[in-house]
């Protein structure tokens, strides 16, 4: 059977030539079937559906047929069944190029039958629908033009066919109005937000391929850095991660693991790119964190719990990140990555609103303890100036950012106006985006790590009491009555209300060393070993009375476990596992003599008399400092 096609006129002029010329297939169409024709039981349908006018077609009864009919009778002018027709053939068969520019050469001259008649609203539409049928479609966009033009409307002002687009996406059933308006306005700028705009648009209209092809389109484009830009660069990242998102769970249940925990890494880069360009973007970050779930489950490599952990970090759940850390630590305790990761953990805690005084306390102390060992790291110093400053101290802060700005000023770019702010010389800039958790620096630094900032707590270095010279002075407010209270709650086995009731007067009261004491035996007394350790150490910096004898029994029933083990694997004579143990022990506890003294004499027995003597040193040194 023959395909009827439709010419795009050259004008308007020319569409009674083209009509005649399709009046001409029909007729030649009737020759080839006349038999049929004058039988009273194929015409009288005909004439039914076109209106009672004869029709040379046979009944459609598939999309070539239904294409020949509504050739046929658009060349009556019966456009709406003729588009009717048009549709039908199409969605029967929806990869035939031919049928889709028929319908728009159908669209279009209906257009013209409109425009000719003065109805310029209805020809726009009809022009528009031509435009979504097939975007090459030259005479229906200069048509287009020609009717906003007459209604006193520029068409070339892409910011007017912008905002023709963003009204119709908002109106239910004008989905093709507003991609028309959307592929024009990226026509007339051609810029990576204009295309953003319209695959967003294709994408929530269903056409998952065409707005996912445009959005890589839109990525290759230039994007100005104003905030309108930014944000939407940001989403357009995310947008490409949940349409990965979607097609790895797709690939779920299949037999071949490999597919979707490709299509997941994919997804994590475009979530990771979207935090990097926007921090804030908390649709990215929660799109991140569900991807780490997933590839943690299949696989609980470093790598993964390091993902993981960094979407973590991004929504300020220190907790669950800190837990992910320490799984990716123990993974790999030597990875590099864990260094760079241990930082962002840390500036994410001082910078966050959302941080409780207990963990800002924990930060500032293992900063402390970092930069004695690296004290011309700048980044270092400003992370310990703002948790000095979150604390309360504001005399050692400003110390701290000074130090960090001799070193070098351009290590962060919060570290001057911090430092401008803390001195009274401007606001303090990150203020408001502290307050929904991590801001910019720390959310870029843990993006740019691939989503893998980690093992802040679990590989810290041996940390000594945190002491600054602002640390022993008491505070100004008298917290008698809060002791009390707290002291009651504690005998009366309410603990959760007694830590509470610390952690409160503990972030008006930072530098006031009894309220940490009396937190620390609360969480104690929970078993909470580890939250306890930090207040503890929190209170003997301030030189609180009885806070290092605290400490040093708490230490003691931390690594416990951990010695109990090592001197098994002794006994076995496997002393690298017994080490291996020790040095975990060290790290939850690092000032007791004991675990120092024992690692000695495992390295003894491996012949490794160097490493011995240090660790035996260490061990003077702690006793002697008792």
């Amino acid at each position: 059977m023959k395909d009827f096609n439709y010419k795009y006129p050259a004008s308007v002029n020319s569409i009674i030539e083209c009509q005649f010329n399709l009046l001409c297939l029909a007729l030649s169409l009737s020759l080839v079937s006349a038999a049929a024709f004058i039988r009273p039981c194929t015409a009288k349908p005909a004439a039914r559906r076109g209106g009672g006018v004869y029709l040379m077609t046979p009944n459609p009864t598939n999309p070539l047929e239904h294409n020949n009919r509504a050739v046929e009778l658009g060349s009556k002018q019966l456009w709406q069944q003729a588009l009717e027709e048009h549709k039908l053939a199409l969605e029967g068969d929806p990869e035939n190029i031919t049928f889709r520019r028929n319908l728009s050469a159908g669209e279009l001259r209906y257009a013209d039958s409109l425009r000719a008649a003065k109805n310029l609203p209805a020809a726009i539409t009809h022009y528009r629908r031509a435009l979504f049928a097939d975007p090459g479609n030259g005479p229906a966009d200069s048509n287009l033009d020609y009717c906003l033009n007459a209604l006193g409307k520029n068409p070339g002002d892409p910011a007017y066919r912008l905002s023709l687009a963003k009204g119709a996406e908002g109106t239910p059933d004008h989905f093709e109005d507003a991609v028309v308006e959307f592929r024009k306005a990226a026509k007339l700028s051609d810029t990576g937000i204009n295309h953003f705009y319209l695959g967003q648009c294709l994408m929530r209209g269903g056409k998952v391929v065409e707005g996912y092809d445009e959005l890589i389109v839109a990525l290759r484009k230039d994007w100005p850095k104003d905030k309108e830009n930014v944000e939407a660069l940001s989403e357009c990242h995310t947008v490409l991660g949940d349409t990965l998102k979607d097609f790895a769970y797709k690939a779920k249940g299949y037999q071949d693991k490999s597919v979707f925990t490709r299509r997941l890494n994919n997804a994590a880069t475009e979530y990771r790119r979207a935090v990097t360009v926007n921090p804030s973007n908390s649709n990215a970050i929660r799109g991140l964190r569900d991807v780490g779930i997933e590839a943690v489950a299949i696989n609980p490599s470093f790598r993964n719990q390091m993902l993981l952990g960094g979407a973590y970090l991004l929504q300020a759940d220190f907790d669950h990140a800190k837990l992910c850390y320490e799984k990716a630590w123990r993974a790999e305790p030597t990875n590099p990555d864990l260094a760079k990761a241990r930082i962002a953990y840390h500036q994410a805690v001082v910078e966050s609103a959302l941080a409780t005084p207990m963990r800002v306390a924990e930060t500032v102390q293992k900063v402390d303890d970092l930069i004695k060992l690296n004290p011309n790291d700048a980044q270092l110093w400003y992370i310990l100036a703002r948790g000095r400053d979150r604390q309360g101290e504001k005399a050692t802060a400003i110390e701290a950012a000074q130090k960090a700005i001799g070193i070098n000023k351009f290590v962060n770019p919060l570290l001057v106006p911090f430092y401008n702010n803390l001195t009274g010389q401007g606001p303090d800039p990150t203020a408001a985006a502290g307050a929904s958790g991590t801001t910019g620096s720390a959310a870029a630094t843990a993006g740019a790590l691939g989503g893998t900032p980690g093992a802040a707590g679990a590989s810290g270095t041996p940390g000594a009491t945190a002491a600054a010279s602002s640390a022993t002075a008491k505070p100004a407010v008298n917290n008698s009555a809060g002791y009390a209270k707290i002291e009651s709650l504690i005998k009366e086995n309410k603990l959760d209300e007694a830590i509470k009731e610390a952690d409160t007067l503990a972030g008006a009261s930072p530098s006031d060393g009894k309220i940490w004491l009396l937190e620390g035996t609360a969480l104690e007394k929970q078993g909470k070993l580890d939250d306890a350790a930090t207040c503890y150490r929190q209170a003997a910096g301030l030189k609180e009375a009885g806070a290092a004898d605290a400490l040093r029994q708490i230490n003691t029933s931390r690594v416990q476990p951990l010695l109990n083990d090592a001197e098994k694997l002794i006994t076995e004579k496997n002393y690298a596992g017994a080490l291996a143990i020790l040095k975990e022990a060290i790290i939850l506890a690092p000032n007791l003599p004991s675990l120092h003294r024992k690692a000695a004499q495992v390295l003894k027995a491996m012949s490794d008399e160097g490493e011995a003597a240090k660790e035996n040193k260490k061990a003077d040194d702690l006793e002697k400092a008792k």
